[in-house]
Parts: C-alpha cells; sequence; structure tokens
C-alpha cells in the first residue's frame, strides 16, 4: 500500500495524508483520525517507505517540546540541538501545547517518522502509557522523573522537584510568611504534584495550615499564565503575604500583575519562582528561584539516550543537583 492508496481509501489528498504521517499541525483532528483508521487497519506502518528509511540512515531523533512559551524548556532544546551538530544525530522537533498528550502523539511520530529515539521536554510520565507502550525505542524525559513507569526504554533526567519546592517554601517560611499562596501547574501534571507535594511538606513540617481551594490558582507555564493566576489568587485569599510559583515565568507574570494592582514586591508580597531562567537575574526585584542545572540535565539526557541506542544501556534515571537563589523578592515580616 503507498501514500496515494491512503489518500484514496480515506477520501483525502495525497498532501493530506502525507501531512498526517508527518504530523504537521495544521490537520484537523477529524481528518487526522480517519486517515490514521486506514494506516492502523492495512498495517501502512509495517513497510517503512523511502523516507523512514532515510530518517534511519540519518540516525534521527524526535524531540517532543511539552508548552509552547516555557523558557526552561526552550533552554534545554538549544543546549540539545548545539550538541547533536557535533554528532551524528538529526532530530525532529515537534512542539505540543502544554496540555497536549505527548504519549499519544509520540507514538503516532513513532510510526510515521521511525526515529531511533525520543527525547521528550517537560514531558508528564502520567501519558506515557497506553499505546506508547508500543513504541519500543529508546526514549529519555528530561525535567522529570520517569522512574515510576518502570520501562525497559524510558529513561529520565530532572531536578528533584519535591525538595526543591520544599527549599522554597522554607525561604517563605524563614522570613515570617504563613499566609502563603501557589500557583502551579494542573495537579493532572506529575511535575506539578510534585512540585505542590514538596511545597506541603515543608507547610507540614512547620505546623502552618494550607487551604487549597482558597490558596492555589491554577496556571500555564508561562508569564501570561502567571499573570492571570496572580490577579485570581488575589480575588480568592486577599491576606496572603507571599507567592510560591512553580516556574520564574509564572512569577515574572504574577509579580506584573500584582504591581498592575498597586502592590510593590517585596514590600507588599514576596514572590518565590522555580527553574533559576536568565531573565530571573534581571527582573525588578531580581527573582528568589530554584536554579535548575539546564546544560547537565541537557547533557545527561543526550547522553543517556545515545548510550541506550548504541550501547543497549539499561534505563536510568538520575537527579541533578539544584540552587536556591534568595533573591530580592522576598521580605523578612518575622519581626513586624
Amino acid at each position: 500500500m503507498t501514500i496515494k492508496d491512503i489518500a484514496r481509501e480515506c477520501g483525502c489528498a495525497v498532501g493530506t495524508v502525507s501531512r498526517v504521517l508527518n504530523n504537521h499541525p495544521d490537520v484537523s483532528e477529524k481528518t487526522r483520525a480517519r486517515v490514521m483508521a486506514v494506516v492502523e487497519r492495512y498495517g501502512f506502518v509495517v513497510n517503512a517507505n523511502a523516507k523512514q528509511l532515510k530518517s534511519q540512515e540519518r540516525k534521527n531523533l524526535a524531540i517532543l517540546v511539552q508548552g509552547t512559551s516555557s523558557t526552561l524548556l526552550n533552554s534545554l532544546l538549544e543546549r540539545i540541538q548545539k550538541k547533536l551538530e557535533t554528532l551524528s544525530y538529526s532530530a525532529d522537533v515537534i512542539v505540543l501545547d502544554e496540555n497536549d498528550n505527548e504519549g499519544d502523539n509520540a507514538t503516532r511520530i513513532y510510526f510515521s517518522l521511525k526515529p531511533l529515539g525520543i527525547v521528550f521536554l517537560g514531558g508528564n510520565p502520567d501519558r506515557l502509557g497506553g499505546d506508547f507502550e508500543k513504541v519500543h525505542v529508546p526514549s529519555v524525559l528530561i525535567s522529570n522523573s520517569a522512574e515510576v513507569l518502570e520501562s525497559a526504554y524510558i529513561s529520565s533526567v530532572s531536578t528533584d522537584n519535591k525538595n526543591a519546592a520544599s527549599s522554597s517554601a522554607r525561604l517563605l517560611i524563614k522570613n515570617g510568611h504563613k499566609r502563603i499562596g501557589v500557583i502551579g501547574g494542573s495537579l493532572d501534571s506529575a511535575l506539578s504534584r510534585d512540585r505542590y507535594e514538596g511545597f506541603l511538606r515543608a507547610m507540614k513540617a512547620a505546623k502552618i495550615p494550607f487551604d487549597q481551594e482558597r490558596s492555589y490558582a491554577v496556571s500555564k507555564y508561562s508569564y501570561d499564565g502567571g499573570f492571570e493566576a496572580a490577579g485570581k489568587l488575589m480575588e480568592m485569599d486577599p491576606e496572603i503575604t507571599a507567592i510560591f510559583t512553580m516556574s520564574d515565568a509564572m512569577a515574572i507574570g504574577a509579580i506584573r500583575k500584582l504591581r498592575d494592582m498597586g502592590k510593590s514586591v517585596p514590600d507588599d508580597i514576596s514572590v518565590v519562582g522555580f527553574d533559576g531562567i536568565p531573565m530571573s537575574e534581571f527582573s525588578i526585584p531580581r527573582l528568589a528561584t530554584i536554579r535548575q542545572m539546564v546544560d547537565r540535565m541537557a547533557d545527561d539526557g543526550l547522553s543517556t539516550l545515545i548510550n541506550k541506542i548504541e550501547n543497549g544501556t539499561q534505563p536510568s534515571h538520575n537527579i541533578v543537583p539544584f540552587e536556591l537563589v534568595e533573591g530580592e523578592s522576598v521580605r523578612d515580616i518575622s519581626r513586624t
């Protein structure tokens, strides 16, 4: 069966079928589903076409970036692409929305492009089950741990998100803050759950209660998300003295919103970020944050993947150290 046969079977143009097989975004989900139904019915993916063979000869990888506006993930991607320039590998980069299912997308990409390995930047291990278990190529999840999957194919490199979030919360608590709000991602995400659990662990250790319904605002990991969530959080809990955010982008967006509301950071409200992106050092005030070792995570993740591809090494799950940067965005109110 050829692409022309698939097009005839599903009533689509050849170009449309090609875009589906190459995972181009400019195809409706209804059309994509119709094409893939024919592909799966006739087992087209088993017969590698010339493009797929060429991809294998080029030692091609697929890189899935989970989020369209994450500065951290963009930094990881840039580092990996620079490293690949010195190696005999190339990569197709696919940028997904934060809420897209990366497991489903990776499965489709595997059957259409036949990469030798897959890199997930910011992926959620909860979504790497189901049909993705049919994908038998080495994969690595960078920025989140995949150890819980116990997969023979998936490795991971990440920061200890729970302990890092606990460190941020302890910084606020040390400075006298007890009424603390949280701007975080959806708790459907393992990354957000880990950072939230770490935050709660520090609060519980300090015997400080936390009301999630009143003091947790859900946000995308973006400047816009933090901006909108800060407004909602202040409406829900106007008495907070500090905000723990799960990314620097959220924090910087929140600071902008607080300023628009006539509040000063840190004089009126303290803010802590997470990631240690370059912008955090130049924001006003300089942001208190968790600095992740981006270059090391990218290098370790890529070398782990290539070792698995070339030498058949066992999957590994590495934790990279972090640094707490106290910055200028936290005020000591312990004596007020």
